[in-house]
């Protein structure tokens, strides 16, 4: 018996809601760092739109993740957050 992780792409078996819970949660992650590095650089006026941006994108992980809790198949965390991390490098240039 292997503890090895199954090589399905987790998009393939992630539901529709942990889908859009994949893709809200990763750019809520992206908001975070850009945040971060506004902050570490004191650009307050980027500081101040994206955390504008960054709280829009809590709420919409907040209604994905409510959504996923009406899906009638559970979603694997460890699949939402690969996908969510493989979403993040696909749109970095």
């Amino acid at each position: 018996m292997s503890n090895a992780q199954p090589t399905t792409p987790p998009e393939d078996v992630l539901t529709p809601g942990g889908q859009r819970l994949a893709q809200r949660y990763g750019r809520l992650q992206d908001l975070v760092d850009l945040c971060a590095r506004a902050a570490e650089a004191g650009d307050w006026v980027t500081l101040s739109d994206h955390s504008g941006e960054l709280s829009v994108a809590a709420d919409e992980v907040s209604a994905a993740a409510a959504f996923v809790t009406t899906e009638a198949m559970p979603t694997s965390p460890h699949f939402m957050l690969t996908a969510a991390a493989r979403l993040r490098e696909a749109d970095r240039p």
